[in-house]
C-alpha cells in the first residue's frame, strides 16, 4: 500500500502564534500522520498519551523545552519527543517553520493540555 498526500489537500489548523496544514489524519492512516506549520508564538505546553512524534526543522530559530530542559533548534534539526512526555516550543526568531510527524497519527482525544 502506498499513500500520498498532497499539500494543496491538507486542511487547515491553528489557534493564536500557530498556523498549520494536515497532510492526512488517522482515518486516512491510523500508524502516522504529518503535518507543517509556521510558529510565531508558543504551542502550549502539552503532551500525548499515545504517539512519539518527530519534528524537523524547515526554518528558523526555536526552543523546545522538553521535561523542563530548553533544548535550542535550528533549520534541518530533529526532535524526537516520545509519548507521555510533557513539552512546548516556541519560536525564537519571528518565525519557526516545523514539519511534524505523529506514530501513531495524531488523536486529539488522546492529547492532555498541561497549562
Amino acid at each position: 500500500m502506498i499513500l500520498k498526500f498532497k499539500l494543496k489537500d491538507a486542511y487547515k489548523f491553528g489557534w493564536e502564534g500557530l498556523k498549520g496544514l494536515a497532510f492526512n489524519s488517522k482515518e486516512d492512516f491510523e500508524r502516522a500522520s504529518a503535518a507543517m506549520f509556521e510558529v510565531t508564538g508558543k504551542h502550549g505546553k502539552v503532551k500525548s498519551l499515545v504517539s512519539d512524534r518527530v519534528y524537523l526543522v524547515l526554518e528558523g530559530k526555536g526552543e523546545f523545552k522538553i521535561n523542563e530542559e530548553v533544548v535550542p533548534v535550528e533549520k534541518n534539526d530533529v526532535i524526537i519527543i516520545p509519548k507521555n512526555t510533557p513539552y512546548d516550543y516556541k519560536a525564537v526568531e519571528r518565525t519557526l517553520k516545523l514539519f511534524l510527524v505523529h506514530t501513531p497519527a495524531f488523536d486529539e482525544s488522546k492529547e492532555v493540555k498541561l497549562e
